[in-house]
């Protein structure tokens, strides 16, 4: 090659290496960037006198390859690149530019603070020395400014850094033209700088202006553009921040879904992968923050685990996103109540700290971390000595962070939280006045805006209901009761928050003998209780939620009462019980008054609870339920506008509940800390019959005694049994059957009752009470007194009576039964085969593995009656789990309550426990015996505990040997008698099943 030829070929080399760069960083290959590094070595062997545009070059060849891959021996050789070319032109703005974006790079992988400040100090002069001749400077080299300012601010918290960001951002994007999706990432970056702005200063103007500004980047990219998942990613951190300052669901829902797009084709090895994960675990995690969603925390866990794999190790944020793992695994500790994922938190936590430099500016925040999770450990192990620890490493983060920092408050917030967690299970002044001292801290802080958060109100309750019942200073008690009504009062807090600062509020009121007051405050709770268990949220998590709201409803009732108002117990106790069960009734409500008022409204909201009630449980998309959730609130806010509608589907008033009491009176057992009482209804009124034998701490204790003894079924289990149905005898039923007027009478024209026991009560076999020692008892024994039914709840009670006037049909019956297995059951086939023989009718027989979930779901819902006999499970847990055992898996309590059969008349289940709620859950009343009400059964036959086989297949022949046209209740209370008459000192084997239902 000649002289004449050489400066021509190295620049063809190096105008093609140029063209290869551009080409990687469109396409993000990293193909092209190895091969322009080759051409830019052709060049410099060429013509060696031009290392300085060589070396500007192959710096920005190596930057785009990390911007690609995020290795960083990359930036390590991109970086010295960089500055050769630099010292070879020291005027060149674009060589300051480059080597500016080349540093912010180094400072965002290893923190390195000095590179930052480097960087801002170049590229602002990159920028004046480009602005020359009254030229605005180019938009890349604003952008890049505006890059390193929005780093600064972020690090050091710098607002007005955050502002010079911003508008260097907006100057770029001013000074365009440029292409669509260069312009959209220069609004994406604008975003950025205003989302920095509004967390430093808390002003909504910033954030309005930020989701403004990434919607018009989302709009202006290309799909397939290599720009369009950060400005995707970027909308979703700022809605994510819209829905934690306004509380809305819409936003998080949005960002949750612009997230998972801008990860969709995102390569597993992206660097900015770990980033947008992180952004859509912070999304997910308020999800369950807010409404206690575990799938979307679930997911959140997954998320942060993928973010800390995807982080190299020794990058600048490893730690900080290891830290959030830990954070979102305590978060799952309390879904879930699993220890290990605290243990898990508490190692990462522990080996950041031990890893991390003594003058790390995180080190503070992740000292608060791990008293976060020790704080969950303590109360866990009931262990004030893993409190202390935790309240060490608390005040270590308040005094190092000092009042200024941001993370002062949520600091001494903590503190107070954890104290009160430890003066609850052991008093001490000192720890008191600590926490209180913290609280006011908080609260000057929040001042200005009178913005204290829901959450310390709440704190603040808790300790001063502490001091309270542990010192009885009647300030102590005043000054719970205003933070209990403060919290309670603020409508952008979580429902959680409020719905448990109504009820703390009304227990204190209760305790003070202030009825009045209590009962606003727990009508407050009450009201709540269904949005808690929203229905945009699993089931599982509904159930989760609504434990921490068990008996108030009790609550409720019991103040009413000492206001002499029975009336408005029994429809605060109806409010606060089975809450799941209303929510199936209400989508599935057929209301002929809206039908003719407004029949679009009532249309639509018919397809939103038909659309809801579709949604499967295992494979359902939770964005879409929280949708149709959202829409179902907005159409039944619209009806309850309409004239007349004001009530619509809300809490049934004393005389819808009285109608129930038509065919019989229905006796309400009110347990509660204060009073125990039965609430009887007939057609007429509701009465209260105090029970002054009757506490619920003793009846606790009686049914725990109880359900052991039953789950042995040993030695002395029939002792337990008789002693526990004396009891209540002497205790309620006859109490009540004597308030009744109901006395020793002709067992063939016994009158009809039914029983809604609550709390304790409701795993007790009250049909079957009486002294069953002496062979002349049946004057003390509530089977020869009265025919017994139980309902789930009055509305229940109320809704299959109407089923029973409007929707009785004859229809073919089901027989069910699967005796081989693990444990066989002998008389399994025998008894099916009994019960077919005196079934009129068609009768569709599934035996062993014929009965498989579909054979049996497809034959039940066209089945009139139907009769199982196999194995049954009882979850106390999640008591929606629970199930009954086919050929091929399980039927599910949930599975049973999703059908519908419109023929539906009367189900026996010869199972286990098939009547049996959770102790964990008991006003839910969430069981086999109840799923079938909600798939249209009239009448239920379930059982109380595991009934020996050759039992149930008597009792089932007793039932079904009846004489024609007996109803169901009857034929079983005659059934249970003619069983004592044989088993007397045996209630084991003939106590065990209930009726559920109509007359």
């Amino acid at each position: 090659m000649s002289d004449q030829n050489t400066p021509r070929s190295a620049q063809t080399w190096g105008r093609e290496a140029r063209e290869l760069i551009r080409e990687a960083a469109r396409t993000e290959r990293v193909q092209p960037l190895a091969e322009a590094i080759r051409h830019l070595a052709r060049a410099s062997e060429i013509h060696p006198d031009h290392g300085g545009d060589h070396a500007e070059d192959i710096g920005s060849a190596y930057l785009t390859w990390y911007d690609i891959t995020g290795g960083l021996a990359l930036l390590e050789r991109a970086l010295p690149a960089c500055r050769f070319a630099l010292e070879s032109d020291t005027d060149s703005a674009r060589r300051m530019s480059n080597l500016g974006l080349c540093l912010v790079r180094w400072f965002e992988h290893t923190g390195q603070i000095q590179a930052l400040d480097e960087a801002v100090e170049l590229l602002r002069a990159a920028v004046t020395a480009d602005e020359t001749d009254g030229r605005p400077a180019r938009s890349s080299y604003l952008s890049n400014l505006g890059l390193a300012l929005t780093r600064r601010a972020e690090e050091t918290r710098d607002v007005s850094a955050a502002g010079e960001a911003v508008e260097a951002h907006a100057r770029a994007v001013r000074s365009g033209p440029g292409d669509a999706g260069t312009t959209a990432a220069m609004l994406s970056n604008l975003g950025m700088a205003r989302m920095v702005a509004h967390r430093l200063t808390d002003d909504s103007e910033h954030l309005a202006q930020a989701i403004g500004t990434y919607y018009e980047a989302v709009a202006l990219v290309p799909e397939d553009h290599p720009y369009a998942p950060g400005c995707l990613a970027g909308l979703g951190d700022a809605l994510t921040a819209a829905a934690e300052t306004g509380g809305a669901v819409e936003p998080r829902i949005e960002a949750i879904e612009v997230l998972r797009s801008a990860l969709v084709d995102l390569p597993d090895k992206h660097p900015d992968r770990p980033v947008f994960l992180s952004q859509l675990a912070a999304c997910l995690r308020l999800a369950f923050a807010r409404d206690g969603d575990t799938l979307a925390l679930t997911e959140a866990v997954a998320c942060r685990r993928d973010a800390v794999s995807g982080t190299p190790v020794g990058h600048h944020h490893r730690w900080s996103r290891t830290a959030s793992l830990a954070l979102a695994l305590r978060s799952l500790y309390e879904a879930t109540g699993d220890v290990g994922t605290l243990h898990e938190g508490r190692e990462l936590l522990t080996g950041i700290l031990r890893d991390a430099p003594e003058d790390h500016a995180d080190r503070a925040r992740w000292h608060g971390d791990l008293a976060g999770l020790l704080h969950r450990l303590g109360a866990h192990l009931r262990s004030t000595d893993v409190l202390a620890e935790a309240a060490t490493l608390l005040r270590r983060a308040a005094t190092s962070t000092g009042a200024d920092h941001p993370d002062h408050s949520m600091h001494l917030s903590n503190l107070a939280s954890l104290l009160t967690t430890s003066l609850e299970l052991a008093w001490d002044p000192v720890a008191f006045d600590e926490a209180a001292e913290a609280l006011r801290q908080v609260a000057r802080k929040a001042a200005p805006s009178n913005d204290i958060n829901a959450g310390d109100l709440l704190t603040l309750g808790r300790l001063h209901q502490a001091r309270y019942r542990h010192t009885g200073a009647d300030d102590a008690g005043e000054r719970a009761t205003d933070a209990f009504a403060s919290a309670a009062r603020a409508t952008t807090a979580p429902v959680g928050i409020r719905a448990m600062a109504g009820q703390s509020l009304g227990h204190l009121h209760s305790a003070a003998g202030r009825h009045d007051s209590a009962l606003a405050a727990y009508r407050t709770a009450l009201e709540l209780l269904d949005l808690v268990a929203w229905r945009g949220l699993d089931r599982a998590d509904r159930e989760r939620l609504l434990t921490d709201f068990t008996g108030l409803g009790n609550a409720a009732a019991a103040s009413a009462l000492a206001t002499g108002s029975p009336e408005q117990a029994l429809t605060l106790l109806e409010q606060g019980r089975g809450v799941l069960i209303g929510q199936v009734l209400d989508d599935r409500a057929n209301d002929s008054g809206l039908e003719e008022a407004e029949p679009e409204l009532a249309a639509e909201l018919r397809t939103a609870h038909e659309a809801l009630e579709r949604i499967p449980e295992a494979d359902r998309t939770p964005l879409d339920r929280q949708r149709l959730a959202l829409q179902r609130d907005d159409v039944l806010e619209r009806v309850r506008a309409r004239p007349d509608f004001a009530h619509f589907l809300r809490a049934p008033d004393p005389a819808e509940l009285r109608e129930a009491a038509l065919h019989g009176p229905l006796v309400t057992l009110n347990l509660a800390a204060s009073r125990c009482d039965a609430l009887i209804t007939t057609n007429r009124s509701t009465d209260a019959l105090p029970l002054p034998d009757l506490t619920a701490t003793d009846a606790v204790t009686r049914a725990n005694t109880f359900i052991q003894a039953v789950n042995a079924n040993a030695w002395g289990t029939n002792d337990t049994i008789r002693e526990t149905l004396a009891w209540l005898w002497d205790t309620v039923t006859a109490p009540v059957l004597d308030r009744l007027g109901i006395a020793a009478t002709d067992t063939e024209r016994l009158p009809h009752v039914w029983w809604m026991p609550t709390g304790a009560l409701s795993v007790l076999p009250l049909h079957a009470a009486g002294h069953h020692r002496r062979r002349d008892g049946e004057s003390r024994s509530a089977l020869h007194r009265a025919v017994s039914s139980y309902t789930p709840t009055i509305r229940m009670l109320r809704h299959i009576q109407q089923r029973a006037l409007h929707e009785g049909q004859s229809a073919p019956a089901l027989v069910v039964a699967i005796g081989s297995g693990p444990t066989p059951l002998p008389h399994a086939v025998a008894e099916a085969a009994s019960v077919a023989s005196r079934l009129t009718g068609p009768v569709h027989r599934l035996l062993d593995a014929q009965a498989t979930r579909r054979a049996v779901v497809d034959q039940l819902v066209a089945s009139g009656r139907a009769h199982f006999v196999c194995h049954a499970t009882t979850d106390t847990t999640r008591p929606s789990a629970g199930f009954l055992q086919l050929a091929d898996g399980r039927l599910r309590i949930r599975d049973i309550a999703a059908l519908r059969a419109p023929a539906a008349d009367t189900v026996y289940l010869s199972a286990c426990t098939t009547a049996l709620g959770s102790s964990r859950l008991p006003d839910e009343v969430i069981h086999l015996s109840a799923a079938f009400h909600l798939t249209g059964f009239r009448h239920t036959i379930g059982t109380l505990w595991r009934v020996p086989d050759r039992a149930a297949a008597q009792t089932a022949d007793l039932v079904y040997g009846a004489p024609s046209r007996t109803s169901p209740a009857y034929a079983l209370n005659r059934a249970a008698r003619t069983m004592r008459s044989q088993y007397r000192v045996n209630p084991y084997e003939w106590a065990a099943f209930a009726h559920s239902g109509s007359s």
